[in-house]
């Protein structure tokens, strides 16, 4: 059976995804195809359970397109599974030479396409974890209920030495509303290092290079900046070997669940029932605001009123 999963999205939106292919792959001994932008690339390219990865680079649309058709095309799929609910996402799906197209029931599509001619997975509770909602497609398949897996593939040192022992302090959120205040950051990494005596390494991406530098100059000397310095899978050893990560609603909470390392994870606009961690703890504040979904405030009162101690405890007890 050869399956293909469109799921272009976010590395937290992958994640998630991941143990829908390997349920397929494990409980119906498919070959698990998967349509994929760049940036998740590495993670679904090395994953055990993925046969192949159809790369769609969405910065070169035209060309990318079109070569993306060609591959879709010059095979035959018993299924696709449509989790991105886009009209880009559906369009892809119906390039497709397949005997049956998937997707989420209407209630649950994006951009109108559930207009589209889909079989259609049973209506469900739209709060539930995402998780949880992809593997619904698992058991449309009949793909018997396992335990949860994700088999992410181990990753490669970074280009900094780490501590032997350590916090991840991951300050990046694509939603600028997510984010927690630099200050904060910068007054966890001394309290982590003066009470617990735990040095702190902090992840993000490029475009939270300046923010990391302002944390890391208020901070104890013994953190290690690794924001924007990091490849997936460098960004992988960092969080499976790290004792926890604090981290605000991003891609890479994600991760570290998959990876099973302790998270601590700081929620103020998004719903952590659909899309907090996994497991792990979830630290709000209780405004009446949130959660409301949205991806910038002029005052994100949900996120600054998270305070420092909550969130010292929350790790104090994960480490013992």
């Amino acid at each position: 059976m050869d399956i293909l999963i469109v799921k272009l999205g976010a590395l937290g939106d992958v994640v998630n995804t991941l143990p829908l292919a390997v349920r397929l792959h494990r409980a119906l001994g498919a070959r698990i195809h998967w349509l994929i932008e760049p940036l998740s690339h590495p993670i679904v390219a090395q994953h055990p359970c993925v046969a192949h990865a159809i790369v769609f680079d969405r910065s070169r649309w035209r060309p990318a397109a079109a070569a993306v058709a060609k591959q879709i095309r010059s095979r035959r799929f018993d299924a696709v599974l449509d989790l991105q609910r886009t009209l880009k996402s559906g369009s892809f799906a119906m390039l497709a030479r397949a005997r049956r197209r998937i997707g989420f029931d209407r209630a649950r599509c994006k951009e109108m396409t559930w207009l589209l001619p889909f079989d259609r997975v049973p209506p469900s509770e739209p709060t539930a974890h995402m998780v949880h909602q992809y593997l619904e497609f698992a058991g449309y398949l009949g793909a018997a209920d396992r335990e949860i897996q994700w088999e992410i593939a181990g990753g490669q040192p970074p280009p900094r030495t780490l501590p032997a022992k350590y916090a991840v302090l991951n300050i990046g959120a694509t939603k600028p509303a997510n984010r927690w205040p630099q200050a904060r950051w910068a007054a966890l990494g001394t309290a982590l290092w003066e009470q617990l005596q735990l040095p702190c390494v902090v992840t993000g991406g490029k475009e939270d290079v300046f923010a990391a530098e302002r944390i890391q100059a208020k901070a104890p000397p013994g953190l290690v900046n690794l924001a924007g310095q990091t490849r997936i899978d460098q960004l992988v050893h960092v969080l499976q070997n790290a004792a926890v990560v604090v981290t605000c609603d991003t891609g890479p909470m994600h991760l570290a669940v998959a990876l099973n390392t302790p998270v601590v994870a700081l929620f103020g606009p998004s719903d952590p029932r659909r899309t907090g961690p996994f497991k792990g703890r979830v630290i709000n504040a209780a405004v009446d605001c949130a959660p409301c979904n949205r991806k910038t405030c002029p005052d994100p009162v949900c996120m600054r009123q998270i305070g420092l101690q909550p969130v010292i405890e929350q790790i104090r007890e994960l480490l013992q």
